[in-house]
């Protein structure tokens, strides 16, 4: 029979919904977490799904470490000084450097949503949506130098729910790097650990999304602009347009039940039940779920038979015609 562990000294790191939804589940199952390195409240502007651990770890006797750059000499000393025998990941996005790397007693366990070594990189809630997948993965695995290259610990698969936003989707990864961290810990303290070396051909990578990639091209299909829509929902800034001089950033589509209209790109064709319905490339598409600067609007504001979005051209020949003016005036001055 293997030996168990007394427990062993962890610290953990996270900022979000899923190091919120973990670092719970690490104290429900007793875990000896001794202090949390997260982001403080002034630091979480840009940070979508950022989340406050403070008042948990206060209330749970946890220490917090606050940083904006984990890889810092201050913070380095500080996680140091805890004398940690592992680190957990729950949720960053900072490369942790070789400094940090050689500070615990054992190793730092990193984490990423994908079946890895599928899958490395940014972005992974977006990137599994708009790229269809039926199945995902969380991945626990021992941090090295390289992105996410690390041996992998623990790999729990779950399906993808269909059709699901991103608060969706990111519910079920939060849930199931809770049960991975969990799965990791029983087996930290059964001395059963498993490395698994990551298989180097299998490798794909993602690219960083911005804000920007949110922007709707309505001469896309409809199909892909709601898709768009679902992958950049919440809990991350929402898919936009342009309408009445104003950015509009819309988090709800909808392509089903549509009627038999047939219009130019980008107009709006209907309004119902707080919807209003745009047409796309192909077909018409339901949208709902508005907002002008952080305000929801309601369908009202929009009126039928205009268009949302910029026309270039259009914009280009007022644009000449308002330098023109302005040249005038000058020169008639």
């Amino acid at each position: 029979m293997k030996q168990k562990l007394s427990k062993p000294r962890i610290i953990c790191v996270g900022a979000n919904i899923e190091s919120d939804v973990a670092l719970r589940g690490l104290i429900k199952k007793k875990v000896n977490v001794v202090s949390l390195v997260t982001l403080p409240p002034a630091e979480s502007d840009g940070v979508s799904d950022y989340v406050d651990l403070h008042p948990f770890c206060s209330t749970n006797n946890i220490n917090t470490i606050d940083t904006k750059d984990i890889n810092s000499t201050e913070t380095c000393l500080h996680i140091k000084n805890e004398n940690p025998d592992y680190i957990f990941v729950l949720g960053w996005s900072q490369i942790f450097k070789e400094n940090l790397l050689n500070i615990p007693n054992e190793f730092i366990v990193g984490s990423h949503p994908s079946p890895l070594p599928e899958g490395r990189g940014r972005a992974p809630v977006p990137w599994t949506i708009i790229q269809e997948k039926k199945e995902s993965a969380i991945t626990l695995f021992k941090m090295s130098k390289g992105v996410d290259s690390g041996e992998i610990l623990v790999q729990k698969y779950f399906e993808v729910p269909t059709n699901s936003y991103a608060s969706e989707l990111y519910k079920v990864v939060a849930e199931n790097l809770r049960d991975a961290f969990s799965e990791l810990y029983d087996n930290i303290i059964s001395k059963e650990i498993k490395f698994k070396v990551q298989d180097l051909k299998k490798s794909t990578y993602r690219g960083r999304r911005t804000p920007s990639d949110g922007f709707l091209n309505f001469e896309k299909s409809a199909y892909d602009i709601e898709k768009l829509i679902r992958a950049v929902s919440e809990p991350y800034p929402g898919a936009y347009t342009y309408y009445n001089n104003q950015k509009i950033t819309i988090f709800r589509a909808n392509i089903n039940k549509v009627t038999s209209y047939y219009g130019t790109k980008g107009q709006i064709l209907a309004k119902k039940n707080n919807s209003i319905m745009v047409q796309a490339g192909d077909r018409p598409i339901w949208l709902s779920k508005f907002f002008i600067n952080g305000k929801e609007v309601s369908s009202k504001y929009f009126k039928l038979g205009e268009k949302l979005g910029y026309h270039l051209e259009d914009e280009l020949f007022a644009l000449k015609r308002e330098i023109s003016a302005l040249k005038k005036l000058i020169n008639d001055d």
